[in-house]
């Protein structure tokens, strides 16, 4: 009897569990099932060979849904309350054409059938009903746009991959169908065909040698949603997650989403009234540019009940990582309010289709960046090994897999588990972070510093600050719309003491480095003590220009001195002492030489008899206009991008075009500024990248000659020319950007991470990348004597690293080089005189 009434409970609230999904309050873990955990050793090889496994980036290195199930306490530990799986469908397992294998889960070969590496249905069955019993909902990854590279169009004729294995063509109907060669299967018509594509659009071609689906063909449409029903059917899933939506047409998500038969429909008749179905349109917008915004309304618009948020992630990117300003995460939090409901974007700092957020960052840069994510409305996920802290995107949480450096990676004491856990619980005690309204009360415009935000839903409201600098910045004449003398109560501190504030009137502070404070809006108040320090300044205006030097005037009472702060800078530009006068004139005079061209925030504070005693001016926003100086143009030989002896030759993919080859470089100083153009044979953006240029990576390294840094460059198999060290690199790509000194460098390390990083332009039409950056991240304001080396190749965004060369080459390989030579095409050395 108590069997009985277990099971019956059992049923019950698993029934109850999936229909009462409510999808805001829910937080995410991300997991590749190949690379999360080992569970069963005997499917880790499935061909006589074993050409597709192995502790490589490439191939399946063992991990399946058993190895799920046995860590489900792990991920219920932390504190999410959903898993997003990989998709766990039968992949082509390895494609000899461009030597990779389907280990992601992104080739399927057949979508309803679970991949023989990964276990079998019932074993699915298994993960989903333990998942329940924790508490934790499960999210399925699934395609529409693609299969796996099963068949090949070349010079003109199209043949079945004959190395593809296990098979060269999908095993299920009708997406077997695919030989063009047959009449009968060409007229079924259930690919977009490369020879048959009159206009192509990102929507009927292939990419990456992937087979693209033709989803407005009705056969095709019914065979996917007949695909995925199943899934909803056989194993009760909570959701999709939808692959490359982006390349899609939308008509088919309409149909697939909202038609009778559509998932909706199916997940209802199964009980699953809030099925949540979010899409990758992977957008990265301009800085201050809503098209990310518009174009994701547009897949709510078709049906989708949800979206990854990639306009606000790569401003996180930006932002938190590059060191770029704050402005740009506020005016993403003001677009994704007003465009749609955004407590149903879901949220993220990296996933597995692109650098680690830790490659090039440090863990407190990790730290903010999170913090955003839990505070504002949205679903946060968190990518597996984030919590352990891993760089490499696609290393294993098991030993003996591909970047595991033969350990596991379950320590519930990391400091990053312990810190998420805690973000966590604070999203989950407090309903404003799930629900509520944003209103920015302060940013920088000019680089990394101050973001402050509140958010309010019904009767509570918190103040979220965070500085993005390495250094103490200010925040100043925040007005929060409350009485004087209310208490706001620090609930969450990070790098700094968690004291709370007593508002007078205007929120005025100095932030430490790398901090966060998160405060309560209270009903408590305190007194007030008043200020017999007063200071203004009386001769600026906002958005006042100047091209020369100038004074800044004001009047003080009772100020023993005051302090000129320019951008937030803790250190002041300046300093004087005054007399302690009822009323006394004061004046600074300021060079223009001191400062980047363009905007810059101004206000002076002064200090009473002691430092307690205090008051702050307004603060003005001025506008510099400074000539630039050129420092060096030196033009390079065109066509000698063939590597270092001349032979080396690009991948045979039809998207390389001479991106690497380098016809001059530009240096010029603007104030205390380094601009550097670099002058390209030319400049394409065939894969949307968000720096405006792809299949070149730059790779600039600077020295000086007062330091003492170190003639190996990292990863590149390669050193310095004759005689010069470098102590400041810059890596530059289309979609990672970042700044390091020579501090821990090594040949397969990067050196220490430092910001901002550089700000970059592209000019297709003069085929021209310029960037810009602060001279005070190489620690100087001159040059003079300096040497800068420039070099190209290129970078494979999924392996995150430089791409292989070897005396072959390949699809995506570098040929003509053994795997061992200098991975640069094109190089140029520039000395500054």
């Amino acid at each position: 009897m108590k069997k009985i009434l277990f099971f019956l409970f059992f049923f019950v609230f698993t029934i109850y569990f999936a229909d009462n999904i409510q999808w805001e309050d829910q937080v995410i873990y991300f997991l590749m099932i190949d690379r999360f955990s080992n569970g069963d050793y005997s499917n880790d090889v499935m061909t006589d060979n074993g050409i597709e496994s192995g502790p490589v980036n490439s191939k399946y290195n063992g991990g399946d849904l058993k190895g799920i199930i046995s860590k489900l306490d792990y991920i219920k530990d932390l504190g999410v309350t959903a898993i997003w799986i990989t998709p766990p469908v039968a992949n082509q397992w390895w494609d000899g054409y461009v030597n990779y294998g389907g280990y992601h889960g992104y080739w399927a070969r057949d979508f309803k059938k679970i991949d023989e590496h990964f276990g079998d249905i019932e074993l699915y069955k298994k993960l989903v009903e333990e998942a329940h019993k924790r508490g934790i909902y499960v999210i399925q990854d699934i395609v529409a746009n693609h299969m796996g590279n099963f068949f090949i169009y070349k010079d003109g004729k199209y043949f079945l991959n004959e190395k593809s294995i296990p098979t060269n063509k999908p095993t299920q109907y009708p997406f077997n169908m695919n030989d063009y060669n047959d009449p009968e299967q060409r007229k079924l018509n259930i690919y977009h065909y490369p020879s048959d594509i009159k206009d192509p659009n990102k929507q009927n071609m292939e990419f990456a040698n992937l087979d693209d689906l033709n989803t407005e063909n009705p056969i095709v449409i019914n065979a996917l949603k007949e695909s995925y029903n199943f899934w909803i059917k056989e194993v009760g899933i909570d959701g999709f997650r939808i692959d490359t939506a982006i390349y899609v047409p939308h008509e088919f998500w309409k149909k697939f989403l909202n038609d009778k038969d559509g998932i909706y429909s199916t997940a209802k008749k199964y009980g699953k009234e809030n099925f949540i179905v979010f899409g990758e349109a992977w957008i990265t917008p301009k800085p201050f540019d809503n098209i990310g915004e518009k174009t994701l309304k547009e897949y709510f618009d078709d049906g989708y009940n949800s979206m990854l948020d990639f306009p606000l992630l790569t401003d996180i990117k930006r932002v938190f990582k590059e060191g770029k300003p704050t402005s740009y995460i506020a005016f993403r939090l003001k677009e994704r309010q007003k465009f749609y409901d955004s407590k149903r974007l879901v949220t993220f700092v990296d996933n597995h289709d692109m650098d680690r957020f830790l490659k090039g960052a440090t863990k407190n840069d990790l730290k903010q960046a999170l913090t955003l994510i839990f505070t504002i409305p949205g679903i946060p996920t968190i990518y597996y090994g984030t919590e352990q802290g891993f760089v490499e995107t696609r290393a294993t949480m098991f030993k003996g897999g591909f970047g595991s450096n033969g350990v596991d990676h379950f320590n519930e004491n990391n400091d990053l588990y312990k810190f998420i856990q805690e973000l966590i619980k604070l999203r989950k005690e407090n309903k404003a972070f799930r629900y509520g309204s944003i209103e920015v009360v302060f940013d920088d415009e000019l680089g990394p510093g101050v973001l402050a935000y509140t958010v309010s839903y019904k009767n509570e409201k918190y103040l979220i600050m965070i500085n993005t600098n390495a250094k103490r910045k200010y925040a100043t004449g925040i007005d929060l719309k409350i009485e004087k003398g209310k208490v706001l109560k620090n609930i969450f501190a990070l790098n700094m003491l968690g004291k709370d504030i007593t508002y007078d009137g205007v929120l005025n502070v100095l932030m430490n480095g790398k901090a966060v404070a998160i405060y309560k809006f209270t009903d408590n108040m305190k007194p007030l003590k008043s200020k017999k320090v007063f200071v203004n300044i009386s001769n600026l205006k906002d958005e006042e220009k100047f091209k020369t030097d100038f004074l800044i005037k004001g009047v003080a009472s009772n100020a023993k001195s005051i302090k000129l702060i320019i951008d937030g800078e803790e250190k002041p530009y300046a300093s004087i002492k005054l007399n302690m006068k009822e009323t006394e004139n004061w004046e600074i005079p300021v060079k223009i030489a001191s400062f980047t061209p363009g905007k810059h925030k101004v206000f002076v504070k002064a200090y009473g008899k002691t430092p307690i005693f205090n008051n702050y001016s307004k603060t003005y926003e001025i506008i510099i206009d400074i000539p630039s100086k050129e420092l060096a143009y030196v033009e390079d030989v065109l066509g000698d991008d063939k590597g270092p002896f001349g032979t080396y030759r690009y991948p045979l993919d039809t998207t390389f075009k001479n991106q690497e080859d380098i016809k001059a470089v530009r240096v010029q100083q603007i104030g205390t500024q380094l601009k550097i153009d670099l002058i390209m044979k030319e400049i394409t953006d065939s894969w949307s990248p968000a720096n405006g240029f792809d299949h070149v990576t730059f790779q600039i390294f600077f020295d000086n000659p007062n330091k003492e840094g170190i003639t190996v460059l990292p990863n590149q198999n390669a050193k310095m020319p004759e005689g010069l060290d470098w102590d400041y690199e810059l890596y530059l790509t289309g979609w990672v950007v970042s700044a390091h000194s020579s501090e821990g460098a090594d040949e397969n390390t990067m050196g220490k991470p430092i910001t901002p990083v550089p700000t970059i332009k592209v000019n297709k039409q003069l085929a021209t990348v310029s960037f810009t950056i602060p001279l005070s991240v190489f620690e100087t304001d001159n040059l003079t004597g300096w040497s800068i080396y420039v070099t190209t190749y290129d970078y494979d965004g999924i392996e995150s690293v430089l791409r292989p060369l070897s005396p072959e080459g390949g699809q995506w390989a570098f040929g003509g080089g053994k795997p061992t030579d200098p991975k640069i095409m094109d190089d140029i050395l520039i000395s500054i005189k």
